[in-house]
C-alpha cells in the first residue's frame, strides 16, 4: 500500500526524512487552477543554497558597489542617474514584461520603435504632439549637468507610445496567464509525491515562509532539513481573547517520544512539541452570555456603573499589564524568533502586542494563524503548532470553471430558451381569463358589467376546453372551488342554467361536497321556484328557505355544543374517579369527620392565652351554676 511508506509523525516539515523530501515535487498552477509544467526561466537571485560551501560563500561575499538594474540589465555611474531610470517608462515597460515572463526590451529596440512611431505621427500631423512638447520642456528645465542631457534621449518617451505598446501586449491571452505555485486559491502550497496516489497531494502552509523563501519553497524545505539552518531555531505563539491569554516559545526541534505511553487526549505529535517557555493568564473581562469585552460595551452603550463592570475594567487593564510584562521578559527570545504567530479577536487585543513592546506593527515575522483556533490554552498552542508544521494530505484541487465566450448562435439559442413559446390567445380565452379572475375575487357587480359590455351569456363556455374540461361554465367553476356567495348570485340573480353537464355528465351540484355550497343551491331553488327549470335534471335537493337553513344550522351548532359539554363532563368525572382511586391506593380508605371527634384539647391549642383564660372562666362559671341548681333541687 502507498500509505504504509510513511507515518504521520514523519511529516514534520523541520525533520522530513530523505525519502519523503526527495519524493516531493512542487506543483504550479495558472489563474484557473489548471496544473501546468514548471516555468522555464528560473531566477538565480531568489535561489536558496543547499550546501554549506555556498552558504559560507554568501556570508563572506563582499557587498557589491555597482549600481545596476536587475530588470533592464543596465549599469549606472551614480545614484541620481539610477533613481531617474526607475521613474522612466522604459523601466516600467520592462518590469511589466518581466512579471509576464516576457523577454526584456533593449535600449536600441526601444529607441527604434519610438523613432518609427514619431515618424508616423509627423506624417499624419504637422503639429507636434503636446505630450512630446511637454517632455522637451522638462528636458530644458532639468538640464543641470552633461550626464542628464546624455541620458534623457534614451529614457523619454511619449505616454501614447507606452499605452499603445501595452495594448499590444494585452491582446495576447497567453501572455496574461500567470503561472505560479502560489495560485492555489488556499492557504497551502501544494507538492506532488510518489508516496501518495495520483488524486492526492501534500500541502504546507504559506505562512511558514517569508517574502524571500516563499519564492522557492522546495529549496527552503531542503535547507530546513539538511542541518544548514540554525540549530536553535524558535518561533513564538500567542493567543488572546475573552480575557484568556496563552503564549509560548516553541523550538523547531522535537522531543523524542519513542517510549512515551499513548494518551487518550494528546497524540504523539503534540507530545513531541518542545516549549522553551509558556504562560497563560485568565481574567474575568467578559460578562457571561453577553459577548464582547467591557471596553467594547462602554464604547457602544456608554459606561456602566455596576460592580461587575468595574471589576471587568480592572481585569482588562491588569491583563494588558501582564502581557506587556511577559513580552518584556521574553524579549531575548522574541529577537531570535523566525515566526511570531498571533491570534487576536479584536484590534484592541492586537494593539497590546504592537504598542510599547519589542514587536513592531510592520514586523514581517508577525503572522496570523491560517486556521480557526479555540480558547487560548497551552493544549491549544500545541495543537496549533502541529497543525502549522506538519504536511497535510489533501485532495488535488479541481480546475475552476472558465466562462466560454458566447457566439451569435449560442446567444440566440439561449434567448430562444429563455423566451417562453407564446401562442396568440383567442377572444374566448381572453374573456375566460377575465371572468375567472372576477369570479375568484367575488366581484359580482364587475362580473355582471363585463358580461353586459361584451354581450356574453351567463352560461358562457370557458376556453380553452382542455383546461376547463370538468368546469365548462362559471357555475361549475364556482361550485368546484367552494365559492358559496357566487353560486347564489349566478343562480338567483343572473339566472344561470344548473342543468348544464360536463363531459362526464356531472352538473354544477355534483361538483361540490361542501355542505354550505349545497345549501346555497337549495336556497336558490327556493328563490327561483319550481317552474324555473327541471330541477330533477340538475340533481339539486329539495328547496329550502334561508330561515330554515339558519334554523337548521343553529340546531346543529347547539347539538354539537351539547355533545361537546357532555363529553367534557364525562372526562371530568372519569378524571375525578381516577384521582380518588390513586389516593386510596396511596393512603388507604379515609373516614368521615364527626362533630364530636375533635377534642377540647385540640380546640384549646388553637386559641391564644387570653382566649384560653376567658374560656376556662366560662367553663368554671357554668359548672358552679350547675352545682347550685343541683343543691336547690335537693
Amino acid at each position: 500500500m502507498i500509505s504504509n511508506k510513511y507515518k504521520k509523525h514523519d511529516l514534520y516539515v523541520y525533520e522530513l526524512s530523505p525519502t519523503i523530501l526527495d519524493s516531493l515535487r512542487l506543483l504550479y498552477f495558472d489563474n484557473n487552477l489548471n496544473q501546468v509544467s514548471k516555468p522555464v526561466q528560473e531566477k538565480e537571485e531568489f535561489a536558496i543554497p543547499s550546501d554549506e560551501q555556498s552558504i559560507n560563500a554568501l556570508k563572506t561575499k563582499d557587498v557589491s558597489t555597482i549600481l545596476h538594474c536587475n530588470v533592464c540589465q543596465i549599469n549606472f555611474d551614480d545614484r541620481a542617474l539610477q533613481k531617474l531610470h526607475y521613474q522612466t517608462d522604459f523601466h516600467t515597460l520592462n518590469l511589466k514584461r518581466n512579471l509576464k515572463n516576457l523577454p526584456i526590451i533593449t535600449v536600441e529596440d526601444f529607441e527604434r520603435d519610438r523613432g518609427r512611431q514619431e515618424s508616423s505621427k509627423e506624417k499624419s500631423s504637422s503639429e507636434p504632439d503636446s505630450d512630446l512638447n511637454l517632455i522637451d520642456e522638462m528636458e530644458e528645465d532639468s538640464s543641470a549637468s552633461d550626464k542628464d542631457d546624455e541620458t534623457n534621449d534614451i529614457y523619454e518617451e511619449s505616454v501614447r507610445d507606452i499605452s499603445h505598446r501595452l495594448e499590444d501586449l494585452s491582446t495576447n491571452e497567453e501572455d496574461t496567464i500567470l503561472i505560479s505555485h502560489l495560485n492555489t486559491k488556499s492557504a497551502h502550497i501544494y507538492f506532488q509525491s510518489s508516496l501518495l496516489p495520483e488524486t492526492e497531494i501534500f500541502g504546507i502552509y504559506k505562512s511558514l515562509f517569508d517574502k524571500t523563501t516563499i519564492s522557492n519553497p522546495y529549496e527552503t524545505l531542503k535547507l530546513w532539513n539538511t542541518g544548514s539552518s540554525e540549530v536553535g531555531a524558535i518561533s513564538a505563539l500567542f493567543m488572546v481573547g475573552g480575557g484568556h491569554f496563552a503564549g509560548a516559545i516553541v523550538s523547531h526541534q522535537r522531543v523524542n517520544v519513542g517510549g512515551n505511553a499513548k494518551k487518550q487526549d494528546v497524540n504523539f505529535q503534540e507530545q513531541a512539541v518542545l516549549f522553551l517557555e509558556h504562560k497563560t493568564f485568565h481574567r474575568y473581562t467578559t460578562r457571561r452570555k453577553q459577548g464582547g469585552s467591557q471596553s467594547a460595551m462602554d464604547n457602544a452603550k456608554g459606561k456602566a456603573n455596576s460592580a461587575g463592570s468595574t471589576l471587568r475594567r480592572y481585569n482588562e487593564a491588569a491583563l494588558k499589564i501582564d502581557i506587556e510584562n511577559l513580552l518584556k521578559d521574553w524579549e531575548p527570545y522574541l529577537a531570535k524568533c523566525e515566526n511570531i504567530f498571533l491570534r487576536a479577536r479584536s484590534a484592541q487585543d492586537r494593539r497590546v502586542f504592537v504598542e510599547s513592546t519589542c514587536i513592531k506593527k510592520e514586523d514581517p515575522r508577525l503572522k496570523n494563524f491560517p486556521f480557526t483556533t479555540s480558547r487560548p490554552t497551552v493544549a491549544e498552542l500545541r495543537r496549533a503548532w502541529c497543525e502549522l508544521t506538519y504536511l497535510k494530505r489533501l485532495s488535488k484541487p479541481e480546475p475552476l470553471m472558465t466562462k466560454v465566450p458566447l457566439t451569435e448562435n449560442t446567444s440566440k439559442k439561449r434567448q430562444a430558451q429563455k423566451e417562453p413559446v407564446s401562442t396568440p390567445q383567442s377572444k374566448e380565452e381572453k374573456h375566460t381569463e377575465e371572468l375567472i379572475s372576477l369570479l375568484k375575487k367575488g366581484r359580482a357587480p364587475l362580473l355582471i358589467a363585463y358580461l353586459r359590455k361584451n354581450k356574453l351569456d351567463v352560461n358562457f363556455h370557458l376556453e380553452p376546453e382542455s383546461q376547463y374540461i370538468s368546469t365548462p361554465s362559471l357555475l361549475h367553476y364556482a361550485s368546484q372551488n367552494g365559492l358559496k356567495q357566487m353560486v347564489m348570485i349566478l343562480l338567483s340573480n343572473m339566472k344561470a342554467d344548473p342543468c348544464i353537464k360536463n363531459n362526464i355528465g356531472r352538473t354544477a351540484w355534483d361538483m361540490t361536497k361542501d355542505k354550505k355550497v349545497k345549501q346555497a343551491f337549495q336556497i336558490s331553488r327556493y328563490n327561483l321556484g319550481e317552474k324555473f327549470t327541471n330541477w330533477e335534471e340538475s340533481h339539486i335537493d329539495r328547496a329550502v328557505s334561508r330561515e330554515e337553513v339558519d334554523k337548521l344550522n343553529e340546531e346543529e351548532e347547539n347539538l354539537a355544543k351539547q355533545e361537546t359539554s357532555d363529553i367534557m363532563k364525562k372526562e371530568l368525572e372519569a378524571a375525578k374517579e381516577r384521582q380518588m382511586k390513586e389516593k386510596e391506593a396511596k393512603r388507604g380508605v379515609g373516614r368521615k369527620l364527626e362533630p364530636g371527634a375533635i377534642s377540647i384539647e385540640q380546640n384549646l391549642n388553637s386559641l391564644t392565652d387570653e382566649q384560653r383564660r376567658r374560656f376556662m372562666r366560662e367553663q368554671r362559671a357554668r359548672a358552679a351554676e350547675a352545682r347550685l341548681q343541683n343543691n336547690k333541687g335537693k
